[in-house]
């Protein structure tokens, strides 16, 4: 028997076991999804995996908190300056006050009391990470000669109406704490290189750690509803003109994208099966073989889907859009079998045999048009993106599987009883069209070669000038308020943004210590020499085991009972309150 007649036969004759195969494998594939799919949102994914600055992306986004913040900007009109400065500490005190805030840079660490504790609490570790002679030269200050002369000269120039020894007895009693952070402060000059306010004073920026634990798309979005409600309110108190607040950032970037991607991936569905489900209507006049169609289109995506979940794991978002692709393609195959059914019931043949006639005149084309056609986008498989990889696996699978459903379960939706068209003017058009080009074949020929040339002088023309957009930006959703808040950001501060990034692995603390000393040292080279305008190293803040445990070994060669007595005699002889210097008692 062949397998025309088999399909045939099964889907007139054994309607009820075939109802219950469809119904079996869609409750399969529904059951696997409802239970295992998880969407992968990360946009990341969507660029070449092999290419070394995506992996250190990746790296920065899993194992860094900086991909958790977002910059909030403060943009006024150049006669509202003043009052953006007196708005700009009530803006931040909000923001810190918010549940999904952790912390806010809103200036210089060292302008607040919280980050000048944050300062003296990493003091000591930065004190003891120090090279072991210049440990030693700072911890020369501890000798009670040096210590009676350090106080005694501040307190000279406390009289003198000098503001900056109090602080420097508030900040670093014993004249530790400076020598410490200067490696810290070397290589991290925010306001210098970094600055928080545009030069025109019209824009305040304000650094904002959120709590949120992962930049997945749905965690993103969460953050951003309640941010978005923080922006409605932020404005109250202000008092001039129109105050903009723009919010950009990692999170933002997510939220956006993954809400667009789930927009276009439904609205290009939708719209596909709109338009393919009237064309089928104006040619056939058939509602319920249309209804089959989608069902079976619907089938073929659920199958994908499934197989594409049980390979990979996990799915990109932007692989899922493969379903649109489906439909455009899948409905090929279901015109083209049920025209040409409808043609054998126009010639008179019965409701099984022209689904025989149907299955066996087209089936071959059919399955290796899908095979084919399958095998071409398997090529996005060496395109090395993860996504683009799922999108070419699914397409494939999908495009194979409708041609299989095309040739037996849209027939289930044909009724028997339903009577041939008689009068098919589509067929007529083509078949008048066909005799005329096969009779006079000249002017086919003449017009098609002559249209052929005058887009080809077109393509290679200068005029009008083809450009590629290979930017990443190309991939931001239009009109997306996290990419207008950042480059109006960057007009108004370019020397803040576009960071050249750089990630070092090491195998232990102290070979990540030196490797970053010898890359803050070339970087060094590099800014002097002017091919670097400046560079941030977390040099100082990779501890060295070796030079802590030399340091720790000196400590103890130190008398510091001698250094205490000293202390409170000198405190006690310039007049000092020990309440103030409590810091070095500690």
């Amino acid at each position: 028997m062949r397998i025309s007649d088999f399909i045939a036969r099964a889907v007139t004759q054994r309607r009820a076991l075939v109802w219950c195969c469809v119904a079996a494998l869609a409750v399969t594939c529904i059951a696997i999804l409802v239970t295992s799919l998880r969407l992968d949102s990360d946009v990341l994914n969507v660029l070449p995996g092999s290419f070394r600055s995506v992996q250190g992306l990746k790296i920065y986004d899993r194992d860094f908190a900086q991909t958790r913040e977002l910059t909030f900007a403060l943009l006024c009109g150049p006669g509202d300056v003043d009052k953006l400065e007196d708005f700009a500490s009530v803006f931040a005190e909000r923001l810190r006050q918010q549940p999904w805030c952790t912390r806010v840079l809103a200036g210089s660490p060292i302008a607040t009391p919280d980050g000048i504790r944050d300062l003296q609490s990493i003091a000591v570790p930065l004190l003891l990470n120090l090279e072991p002679n210049v440990f030693n030269q700072t911890m020369s200050v501890l000798q009670p000669q040096k210590i009676r002369d350090r106080l005694q000269r501040l307190h000279q120039q406390i009289k003198a109406g000098s503001p900056r020894p109090e602080f420097e007895l508030s900040f670093d009693p014993l004249g530790l704490i400076a020598p410490a952070l200067k490696p810290f402060a070397e290589s991290t000059a925010i306001e210098e290189e970094q600055p928080l306010t545009s030069p025109d004073r019209t824009m305040r920026v304000f650094l904002a750690v959120t709590n949120q634990r992962s930049i997945s798309a749905f965690d993103c979005q969460r953050l951003m509803r309640r941010v978005n409600a923080f922006r409605a309110t932020a404005r109250e108190g202000w008092s001039g003109g129109p105050l903009e607040i723009l919010i950009t950032g990692r999170s933002a970037y997510v939220a956006e994208i993954s809400l667009s991607m789930r927009y276009d991936i439904l609205a290009t569905l939708a719209t596909s099966v709109l338009l393919v489900g009237s064309i089928f209507f104006v040619g056939f006049h058939r509602w319920l073989p249309l209804f089959g169609m989608g069902f079976s289109l619907l089938l073929s995506c659920l199958v994908a889907l499934t197989l594409g979940l049980l390979i990979f794991g996990r799915l990109s978002m932007v692989s899922v859009g493969f379903c649109a692709i489906l439909v455009g393609l899948g409905v090929d195959f279901a015109i083209l079998t049920f025209g040409r059914y409808q043609q054998a019931r126009t010639d008179g043949e019965s409701h099984h045999q022209a689904i025989a006639t149907s299955i066996a005149k087209l089936g071959r084309a059919i399955f290796f048009g899908a095979l084919t056609t399958a095998v071409g986008f398997l090529a996005l498989v060496l395109s090395g993106s993860m996504g683009f990889s799922q999108l070419g696996v699914l397409i494939a699978i999908g495009i194979f599987v409708a041609g299989l459903f095309m040739c037996s379960i849209v027939f289930l939706f044909v009724r028997e009883r339903q009577p041939p068209v008689r009068h098919d003017w589509i067929f007529e058009v083509v078949r008048k069209y066909v005799r005329w080009s096969v009779r006079r074949p000249a002017p086919i020929l003449i017009f098609s070669s002559a249209f052929l040339l005058l887009l080809t002088a077109i393509g290679f023309s200068p005029i009008p000038p083809l450009h590629f957009e290979a930017s990443a930006r190309s991939l931001e959703p239009k009109n997306s308020r996290a990419s207008l808040a950042l480059q109006k950001i960057m007009q108004k501060m370019p020397m803040r943004w576009e960071p050249v990034l750089a990630i070092v692995r090491a195998s232990n603390a102290q070979q990540l210590h030196d490797h970053w000393q010898k890359i803050a040292a070339h970087w060094r080279d590099l800014q002097a020499a002017s091919k670097i305008k400046s560079f941030s190293a977390p040099a100082a803040l990779c501890l060295s085991p070796s030079s802590m445990q030399k340091n720790r070994e000196e400590l103890s060669t130190i008398n510091f009972r001698a250094a205490r007595e000293t202390l409170e005699q000198t405190l006690d002889a310039e007049g000092f309150s020990r309440d103030s210097f409590a810091p070095a008692f500690t």
